[in-house]
C-alpha cells in the first residue's frame, strides 16, 4: 500500500493566500461603503430620479454585504486550512509514535 503524505506547508501557505484576500476584500468593502450618490446625481431629463437612486441604493447595500461575506469567507477558508494542516501534522505525530511502540517491543 502507497504511503499518503499530505504537503501541510502547501495548506498552510494556501491559507496565508485566503487570509491576504480576505485583508484585501476588506480595504474594497470599505471603500464600497463610503460610495454614496444622492438622488439628484441620478436626474436625467424626465426620468424617474426616486427610481433610479432607489436601484443605486439596493445595488449598492447589495455590494456591500457580499463583499462583506467575502471578508469572512476568505477569512474563514484561511483557517480552516491552517487547521487542516495542523491536524495532519498532530496525527502524524501520533501515528508516528504508535508505530515506534509497535516496532521497538
Amino acid at each position: 500500500m502507497k504511503d499518503l503524505e499530505v504537503i501541510t506547508d502547501a495548506l498552510r501557505d494556501e491559507g496565508k493566500k485566503w487570509l491576504a484576500m480576505s485583508d484585501s476584500i476588506a480595504a474594497v468593502k470599505t471603500a464600497a461603503e463610503q460610495l454614496h450618490l444622492e438622488p439628484s446625481a441620478f436626474f436625467i431629463g424626465d426620468a424617474s430620479v426616486v427610481l433610479h437612486a432607489g436601484s443605486y441604493r439596493d445595488f449598492h447595500t447589495f455590494m456591500v454585504r457580499i463583499l462583506n461575506g467575502a471578508v469572512t469567507e476568505f477569512d474563514q477558508i484561511g483557517a480552516a486550512l491552517r487547521r487542516i494542516a495542523d491536524e495532519y501534522d498532530r496525527a502524524d505525530e501520533v501515528i508516528s509514535l504508535d508505530l515506534d511502540k509497535i516496532y521497538r517491543a
